[in-house]
């Protein structure tokens, strides 16, 4: 590998250091989660536990017996690293000979590397919003995906924005540990439901938000479609709507009461972006066979104080680059861009998604 030392070492330690935060730039919510959920992981399986029940409590008179039975009010689930490769084929004549000098190297390596980046990225930003599991009503095994919001952000019964539902959360099975481990999207307030069917309004939006408000605990991060962020401004009073730019990372968005309203063209909903886009975003959005419609946009309530976004701790799978190797029988070398880790909610119930959106 003598012959390609010089551009293993561009790659690494030049492009690569400058792409690490570039891979969470292409939606606002991976971008927030990177920044404000970011763990490090390390070992075979990480556990997120959750306190799911309460103590005995009760009024009593003196000489009265107490309850000292004991009860399990905690749990906890496993989670497993999972693993995504970008693989960055090159040709050695152009490393060699159309593109020798160390500027045309760089900017030719500079220019796949970029690629290889926002390949990951979209792929996450497209997850972060799917699960990892088999579904309980679509038989798919997804087991090498990270865990995402949809089966976190589930109870078990009702059918989410592609139609599924989920049993389990992580390896914990709902019905073991009742409505405090799931959403609650159909408990919190009989007069929503997680499906809107229809137009977004202003008092929908206000009863969504505050069904996930526990005393201090408030969504800080809302996240819908492009679509669905004009049906949004729509619905708004003049007075009501704040728009600017977060300082923290260049989006911008729309402020609701303690949180604030951002577009993401990586989540779920029914609009395709640009022509030169729409045929590779379908692709990552597919992810259920035939069950890849989503009837009407989506809207996220967001708690992230309690996401966590793994990344492991290894410099190669923690956005790495293995270096450029030679192929058999050709002239192409190839290198893999490297990511692990997983994605895990602490509190569903915190959190909401609402979908069929239309207008």
């Amino acid at each position: 590998m003598a012959f390609l030392d010089v551009v293993n070492t561009i790659s690494r330690k030049q492009i690569l250091p400058g792409l690490v935060d570039q891979v969470f730039k292409a939606g606002p919510t991976l971008a927030y989660i990177k920044r404000n959920c970011l763990q490090k992981w390390t070992g075979f399986q990480n556990q997120e536990n959750f306190l799911y029940g309460m103590m005995n409590v009760e009024p009593y008179l003196p000489g009265d017996s107490f309850d000292i039975s004991q009860s399990q009010i905690f749990t906890g689930g496993t989670l497993t690293p999972r693993y995504y490769n970008v693989a960055v084929p090159a040709l050695l004549e152009k490393i060699k000979i159309e593109y020798a000098g160390p500027e045309a190297v760089f900017n030719y390596v500079d220019v796949l590397m970029q690629a290889a980046a926002l390949t990951m990225s979209a792929k996450l930003a497209t997850d972060i919003f799917e699960h990892g599991q088999t579904s309980q009503t679509l038989v798919q095994d997804r087991t090498k995906v990270i865990n995402g919001l949809a089966e976190a952000l589930n109870d078990g019964a009702t059918t989410d924005f592609r139609g599924r539902k989920f049993d389990n959360y992580l390896t914990i099975a709902r019905s073991t540990v009742g409505t405090a481990l799931n959403s609650p999207c159909t408990a919190a307030d009989g007069t929503i439901d997680s499906t809107v069917g229809g137009s977004i309004s202003y008092p929908i939006l206000e009863q969504a938000f505050n069904s996930v408000v526990y005393g201090t605990e408030t969504p800080d991060l809302i996240i819908t479609t492009n679509k669905g962020l004009s049906y949004i401004k729509m619905a708004f009073q003049a007075q009501q709507r704040f728009e600017g730019t977060s300082l923290d990372f260049g989006f911008q968005g729309v402020k609701f009461n303690s949180a604030t309203i951002f577009q993401d063209r990586y989540a779920p909903g029914t609009a395709t972006v640009s022509t030169m886009e729409s045929t590779k975003l379908q692709q990552l959005q597919k992810l259920d066979g035939s069950n890849s419609t989503v009837l009407g946009e989506t809207l996220w309530f967001l708690n992230t104080k309690y996401i966590r976004f793994y990344v492991s701790t290894d410099s190669l799978y923690g956005f790495g680059f293995t270096g450029f190797l030679p192929a058999q029988d050709n002239s192409v070398v190839v290198g893999h861009y490297k990511y692990a880790g997983t994605c895990s909610v602490q509190a569903p119930r915190l959190m909401r998604v609402l979908d069929g959106i239309t207008g």
